[in-house]
């Protein structure tokens, strides 16, 4: 759509084409006067005004009446198509709506500390979208699962949707409870080693953030292994260690206080979340509405520019 669409919409000649459908449907002057109460005189008015604007003859008499031109039954065409297309959605509009389905898959960690927290929001604002969240532990492409959208971490430049669109810029850091921080600055040698550290069992991200900090790798060689980072952070939450955090998974609870960053040293491992999905899904209204809820309401201000 161009920058001038809102001021063609001003321009556009719907009484000429009201009057320009009854003729056409018609094929008679008079016909359409009486349907529209309107004079015959006035209708060739109307008529004539339009054939001034297109540059184009719509009618031609022919030997039994009027007869359309090769430009009229063009214009019938897209007429009747647009005054149905308006008919329907007018009607719809005064019916009952029902709830339109949409499925997005993600991680069970990003369901469960990024979306199940604020997911109220979205529904009291579009009460018509039937929401299912799916989650799972690994990346399934699109075309064979029954998902509209995914969201998946990532560098977006890995998978096959046609459409991927970023959501997040991640970073990671340690987080825990703040019982267990004593001193609000902490030597991080000491700290550490008088802590339970809690592991994502399937990612190094204890090592990779010690070498990032200039810290002893050593450190990060014990402490229990979770196969999901959700279950990682519960235990920190718990007061039972420190965890390995990315920012959006602890942007809600750092700002409620359930879990603070004992140092200041963060590593951005270069993966962000992003949202997958298929050229026909991203065109439907409720894909459209839940991208566009993501980007205004999750994790709290790490959304990235579109």
């Amino acid at each position: 759509m161009n920058a001038d669409h809102p001021r063609a919409l001003d321009r556009l000649p719907l009484r000429a084409l009201l009057v320009f459908e009854a003729a056409a449907r018609h094929l008679n002057m008079v016909r359409a006067a009486v349907e529209l109460g309107m004079t015959q005189g006035a209708v060739s008015r109307q008529i004539r005004a339009l054939e001034d604007r297109l540059h184009e003859q719509l009618f031609r008499r022919g030997p039994r009446g009027l007869v359309l031109t090769e430009a009229g039954d063009l214009l019938s065409d897209y007429v009747v198509r647009g005054f149905s297309e308006l008919s329907t959605g007018l009607y719809r509009i005064g019916q009952p709506r029902r709830p339109t389905t949409l499925a997005v898959s993600c991680s069970r960690t990003f369901a469960l500390r990024v979306l199940a927290p604020r997911i109220g929001s979205f529904i009291r604002a579009h009460s018509w979208i039937d929401l299912r969240i799916d989650s799972h532990r690994y990346y399934t492409p699109l075309d064979r699962s029954d998902a509209d959208l995914a969201i998946r971490l990532g560098d977006g430049k890995s998978w096959s949707e046609p459409v991927i669109l970023p959501l997040t810029r991640e970073t990671m850091f340690p987080v825990c409870a703040p019982a267990l921080l004593r001193d609000p600055m902490p030597d991080p040698t000491a700290f550490l080693r008088g802590e339970v550290l809690l592991h994502y069992a399937e990612r190094p991200y204890w090592a990779t953030w010690l070498h990032a900090a200039g810290l002893d790798p050593a450190l990060g060689r014990v402490g229990p292994r979770f196969d999901e980072t959700a279950l990682a952070l519960a235990a920190a939450e718990a007061g039972q260690g420190v965890a390995m955090a990315r920012s959006s998974h602890v942007a809600q609870a750092i700002a409620e206080g359930r879990l603070v960053r004992p140092f200041d040293v963060v590593h951005d491992d270069g993966a962000g979340y992003f949202i997958a999905t298929t050229a026909l899904a991203q065109r439907r209204s409720t894909t459209q509405a839940f991208i566009g809820w993501c980007r205004r309401a999750l994790c709290d201000g790490t959304v990235a520019e579109p």
